[in-house]
C-alpha cells in the first residue's frame, strides 16, 4: 500500500474540516428554516444543499478522477430540479464526502500537480480541489 502524499493529506484534512463545519452548521435545522427565503431572490438552505450535493458527488469527483463526464451510477440526471428533504440531501452529501476523502487520499504528488482544464483555465488538479474547499466553506453559512 502506498503512503498518502503530504499534499494529499493536507487536502484531505481540509475537506474533512469543511464537511464537518457544514454538518455543525446544520445541527438543529428544522423544516421551516430549511425552506425559508429571506427575500424572493435569496436561496434557501434546501437549494444550497442541493448545490453542495452536486459539487460533492459530481464536480469534485470529476477533478479527482480527471474524468469530466463522470456521474455516479445512481445519480438522477435531473437532480437539480428536485426539492429533496434535508435527510436526503445530507445523506447524499455524506455519501459523496466519503468518496471525495477516499479519492483525495489516493492521489499522488504527480496527479495533484497534473494540469487540467478547470472552469477558469488550465491549472494543477490541486488548485481545483482547493477551490472546492473554498466553495464548501463559502456555502456553509
Amino acid at each position: 500500500m502506498r503512503l498518502m502524499s503530504a499534499k494529499a493529506m493536507i487536502l484531505k484534512e481540509a475537506f474533512e474540516f469543511a464537511f464537518s463545519a457544514l454538518e455543525r452548521t446544520l445541527e438543529g435545522t428544522d423544516e421551516k428554516e430549511y425552506t425559508y427565503r429571506l427575500t424572493e431572490a435569496s436561496n434557501d438552505i434546501q437549494s444550497i444543499l442541493n448545490h453542495l450535493s452536486r459539487m460533492t458527488n459530481l464536480n469534485i469527483p470529476r477533478i479527482i478522477k480527471g474524468d469530466f463526464d463522470y456521474t455516479p451510477d445512481h445519480w438522477p440526471i435531473d437532480y437539480v430540479e428536485h426539492n429533496y428533504g434535508l435527510d436526503r440531501l445530507m445523506g447524499d452529501i455524506i455519501e459523496g464526502k466519503e468518496k471525495v476523502l477516499e479519492g483525495v487520499a489516493g492521489l499522488s504528488e504527480r496527479q495533484l500537480e497534473e494540469v487540467m482544464p478547470l472552469m477558469s483555465g488550465h491549472y494543477p488538479r490541486k488548485i481545483g480541489l482547493f477551490a472546492y474547499i473554498g466553495e464548501l466553506f463559502h456555502h456553509r453559512g
